[in-house]
């Protein structure tokens, strides 16, 4: 009977102890997911911060160089929508162990401020030497602040958990009151249509069927993969159909090796070619890669063709082309081209902005002069050169323009403000982010 017993009491204390362990068990991996989801949680909301805070820095940035009224309106549109989004991000954050207490700060002042120059503007008000060292100043913390959140969001990639507190600011950043009292009951933008951007113009238009394309005679599949065996420099029989599609430019597919080349069914113009490959040394300057670029360009049928910009990755050098005749620059009509800089062989091109928009133009003359255009811009910018050219709008229409490239007075930092040749209004601006490896536009 003891035996019996003592075996019961054993189960019972087996199974409760099974349970115990399996019960911690359960609690541990709720708990570890619970960590992991809060996790995630954390991380997505430190991304979005971050990418308002660079959109916040653009604006002001932009607000700065302005010299149009409705620009400036626009701009400040915006810079409030931002500030808000980063707002609601940075609410979903663990603050105080992130050392981020003083970007609510920022972020409020940022958006007062927006609100006050756009009820400004409305009233249509200038905006005064005083408020535009205001703008200067909220730049400034914009940046260290943009730096600040890039900065913890390269540690999270490196495996940092915020969570375990191992994401922190080490900037100490603080935020001191702006020097202008401005008024706090300005009209909101929340009942204002969403704001639109017309730039940059390397994505433009693209949602459009291409006129070139249309009008050109319909190529058969074997006629296709002979342009697509050409434009590689390989035999007919090395070039395998991969595929076909129907989209907006139809289009036929080919494989070769590590090649990748689609080509539109009519005309057989070259959509986009892509090598798979690696690119292990440097050797060929910038210089000879943008030369290769525009001769490959001309040899595959794109002639006209002029380099804007470049950047370098990994030693392959990406140059931006647009179209130019008459010495205008057609910014719809941009081609990107990819060549190693270790053998200057064609990496990759894509035309797919230059199929969507090219078309036979007919030269307009500017109703105004490039001198009385140059009024329109801000009086903060030195000019330092000017062309013509001809841009998208994201309403689908083109603008003549003249492309002044300046420099900022106070920042010393590169812009291109775009004045349209007929009205002299400003239509738009874009910041140039120079490098050693190259320049880009945003």
């Amino acid at each position: 009977m003891q035996k019996r017993s003592y075996i019961r009491i054993i189960s019972f204390t087996v199974f409760a102890l099974v349970v115990l362990i399996t019960s911690v068990l359960v609690n541990t991996a709720n708990m570890n997911k619970y960590k992991s989801q809060l996790e995630v949680n954390y991380q997505q909301s430190l991304t979005e911060l971050s990418e308002c805070l660079n959109n916040v820095n653009t604006d002001l940035n932009k607000t700065l160089y302005s010299g149009s009224s409705g620009e400036i309106y626009d701009l400040n549109r915006d810079l409030y929508a931002q500030c808000a989004t980063a707002k609601n991000a940075l609410s979903r954050l663990p603050v105080g162990q992130m050392e981020l207490g003083n970007t609510y700060k920022f972020l409020s002042q940022a958006s007062d401020y927006a609100q006050y120059i756009g009820a400004k503007i409305e009233k249509g008000e200038k905006i005064s030497d005083e408020e535009h060292k205001n703008i200067k100043v909220l730049l400034e913390y914009a940046e260290k602040f943009s730096n600040a959140t890039s900065e913890m969001v390269n540690i999270v990639a490196k495996g940092g958990k915020i969570s375990s507190g191992e994401v922190a600011n080490t900037e100490n950043l603080s935020v001191t009151s702006l020097s202008n009292g401005f008024s706090r009951s300005a009209t909101t933008f929340e009942d204002f249509p969403t704001l639109l951007y017309d730039g940059p113009f390397s994505d433009q238009m693209l949602n459009k069927k291409s006129a070139l394309v249309q009008k050109a005679k319909l190529k058969t599949k074997e006629q296709c993969a002979e342009i697509a065996a050409k434009v590689i420099g390989v035999s007919k029989n090395k070039i395998n159909f991969s595929g076909a599609d129907d989209s907006k430019i139809p289009c036929y597919t080919y494989k070769s090796g590590r090649y990748t080349v689609i080509v539109t069914k009519q005309g057989g113009y070259i959509k986009s070619i892509l090598y798979s490959g690696t690119v292990p040394t440097s050797s060929i300057s910038v210089e000879n890669a943008i030369n290769i670029g525009t001769e490959f360009l001309k040899y595959i049928g794109y002639a006209d063709m002029k380099e804007c910009y470049y950047i370098i990755s990994e030693n392959i050098c990406t140059i931006s082309y647009v179209y130019c005749k008459n010495n205008v620059y057609y910014y719809p009509d941009l081609i990107k081209c990819s060549v190693s800089l270790d053998d200057g062989k064609i990496l990759s091109i894509d035309a797919a902005t230059y199929l969507t928009n090219h078309t036979d133009r007919k030269p307009k003359e500017a109703k105004k002069s490039e001198k009385d255009c140059r009024k329109g811009v801000s009086s903060y910018m030195k000019i330092n050169s000017v062309k013509q050219c001809v841009i998208p709008k994201e309403s689908g229409i083109e603008v003549n323009c003249y492309e002044y490239r300046c420099t900022g007075r106070d920042t010393g930092e590169d812009a291109l403000i775009y004045i349209n040749c007929d009205t002299g209004d400003e239509e738009d601006i874009m910041l140039l982010l120079n490098s050693e490896n190259g320049t880009l536009v945003k």
